[in-house]
């Protein structure tokens, strides 16, 4: 569906009072991994300041919305979030709902991302989805996103605050950097230790989708573990890549994860990460090769080159595969980061789908129109984890391995599969 029909139709929606008996999961959702073609680029985050109160934090770049000349020749914006809590995609329960309108300052140009708070209610535990639209009341223009809510118990990751140190407001992701300097807090102020349990593991790479891809069972024996005092602000710094895990009750696996990832993610910025991000498209022989040459970069260079054909096609031919790495690192990291998951690996090689359905446990994706021999479907199941709720797994079958070497050989060939 064509991005401005999508959008004018969530506005009319809204406006005829028929976006709270929506039911989520016979929607395509697709639009949820097409980043060019969105209107605005919000981050969230969910903080459970009490059982039943909770906070969502959305920054924004405040240059996305439309600002008009006002009376006194200042030129000012409008927009609205308008947020509901539901049950599930599958279910059009609404929980709690709140809205609130923000301006937006032509002033603002010095800070052009600014961030913005709501707050909002859940009456039970559970885990459930907050729909977040945001609405430019200027441009008449309306966008939907999509939060999971971690409300199972008091354990549950987004009961912990991330701050930078000296700064009260959140970190707004989950992934930190050498340069980090941060605090962890947890909602009760009458906890006063924090366990953090450290894992530093080397996960496989995502296996092809007619193959089988079997992995052994998580080891939950940490490689190191230590406390922390909610009580003195104590500043964390972590050096080492690998999983943190934070927990007031080590009786389970409940609690925050951070991650420390390898280079510059979510940009791949070293030739080792070059080089591994090529086993989408090469041989096994072929990557033992360029991974043992006495010159990886030049070999990397050279694989590259050799299908690209000439620079400037080969420059084309990089850009775009490892920025959709890039997209991948955004939209699916979890415990390892997101090009090397299932839905990563698809998303490289396939591009974006042209359908996504969701629900509580599961995602589908469609290249092609639903229904339709030649499309191809993929299934994706929810998995339990308790480092994150972003992990999903793929139902691999021999049939998808002509439509897997087909689009892999495109690659090759010098072109991009999927290139819209």
């Amino acid at each position: 569906m064509n991005g401005r029909i999508r959008f004018s139709l969530l506005l009319a929606a809204i406006l005829s009072g028929c976006y709270g008996t929506r039911q989520l999961s016979s929607e395509n959702l697709s639009s949820v991994y097409h980043q060019n073609e969105h209107l605005f680029h919000p981050e969230f985050s969910v903080f459970h300041f009490s059982k039943d109160s909770s906070q969502l934090f959305v920054k924004l770049n405040t240059d996305e919305f439309l600002k008009i000349r006002q009376q006194d020749d200042a030129f000012k914006g409008v927009f609205r979030l308008q947020c509901r809590v539901v049950e599930s995609y599958e279910s059009s329960v609404t929980l709690d709902s709140t809205r609130a309108d923000f301006i937006v300052e032509q002033s603002d140009v010095q800070s052009k991302i600014r961030l913005y708070t709501v707050n909002f209610k859940i009456p039970k535990e559970g885990n459930f989805l907050l729909s977040c639209v945001i609405i430019d009341v200027n441009k008449k223009a309306a966008e939907e996103f999509f939060v999971n809510i971690d409300h199972d118990s008091p354990q549950s990751r987004q009961n912990f605050y991330v701050s930078p140190s000296g700064s009260e407001l959140p970190l707004m992701r989950n992934n930190i950097y050498p340069s980090d300097s941060f605090n962890v807090t947890y909602r009760d102020p009458s906890v006063k230790k924090i366990f953090v349990r450290y894992y530093h593991r080397n996960f496989q790479l995502a296996a092809p989708p007619f193959s089988f891809d079997v992995h052994d069972d998580f080891n939950f024996t940490p490689d190191s573990s230590f406390t922390i005092n909610t009580g003195d602000s104590t500043i964390l710094n972590f050096q080492k890549e690998g999983i943190y895990h934070f927990q007031v009750d080590t009786t389970n696996h409940e609690g925050l994860s951070l991650y420390r990832f390898k280079g510059g993610y979510p940009e791949v910025t070293t030739p080792d990460q070059m080089i591994e991000a090529t086993r989408y498209l090469t041989s096994k022989k072929e990557f033992e090769e360029i991974n043992t040459s006495s010159s990886r970069k030049a070999a990397v260079d050279k694989f590259w080159l050799d299908i690209g054909g000439n620079p400037e096609r080969t420059r084309s031919l990089i850009k775009k595969y490892y920025s959709r790495i890039q997209e991948a690192n955004r939209h699916f990291s979890s415990y390892t980061e997101g090009w090397r998951t299932d839905r990563g690996m698809m998303y490289i090689i396939l591009g974006p789908p042209n359908f996504v359905y969701k629900n509580s446990v599961s995602e589908n994706w469609i290249y092609g129109q639903p229904n339709n021999a030649m499309s191809l479907n993929f299934f994706f199941t929810k998995v339990n984890n308790p480092f994150t709720n972003n992990d999903f797994t793929l139902s691999r079958a021999p049939i998808y391995e002509n439509s897997w070497y087909r689009a892999v050989d495109l690659w090759r060939q010098g072109r991009v599969y999927n290139d819209y």
